[in-house]
């Protein structure tokens, strides 16, 4: 299973010198866990990391940064981990692993940003596969129902055990 189906193409960028709070406000009004940094250089505008809802949250309040005066670029996760489009899902866990996040910049083949694949993004993939693993068995049982539903039915079992006496199954034992 490829990345490229999986991730979400629809990315949200801020500035690097954006505040906190603005970086929070955009998320919201977005409806987005994670914002692309970009900051301006001699080349132009470029990616300058990741800022996730739970980077605001869990570092900035808990470090008791101030929403207003502290800025995202500083915040951010820089440089990003990533993966490229091309890439498997699994490699995809294992950067994930390695970097311990939970959201990866989806590169294309020129090294452009393609999108971000999140850890959900990956569950609803592997979530599909399992399913159709299940519908697999499902349909395998269907099968020795249908082929078992004919026969006749078998006779009762006796099992001798040994100081105890006689034990049985099968239908009405």
């Amino acid at each position: 299973m490829k990345v490229a189906p999986l991730c979400t193409r629809r990315v949200v960028t801020i500035d690097a010198n954006a505040s906190l709070g603005e970086a929070a406000a955009l998320m919201r009004e977005h409806h987005v866990g994670a914002l692309v940094v970009t900051a301006r250089t001699a080349d132009g505008v470029a990616v300058h990391g990741l800022v996730t809802d739970r980077d605001l949250v869990v570092d900035a309040l808990a470090r008791r940064l101030d929403p207003a005066g502290s800025r995202v670029g500083a915040l951010a996760s820089s440089p990003p981990a990533s993966v490229s489009e091309d890439d498997d899902a699994t490699t995809a866990i294992a950067v994930m692993k390695r970097a311990g996040v939970r959201r990866l910049m989806v590169t294309d083949a020129d090294q452009r940003l393609a999108g971000i694949v999140s850890f959900d993004d990956l569950m609803r993939g592997y979530a599909g596969e399992f399913a159709a693993l299940a519908s697999v068995i499902r349909a395998g049982l269907d099968r020795e129902a249908s082929e078992t539903a004919s026969l006749p039915p078998l006779p009762p079992y006796l099992l001798r055990i040994p100081a105890v006496g006689t034990a049985g199954w099968g239908p009405g034992g």
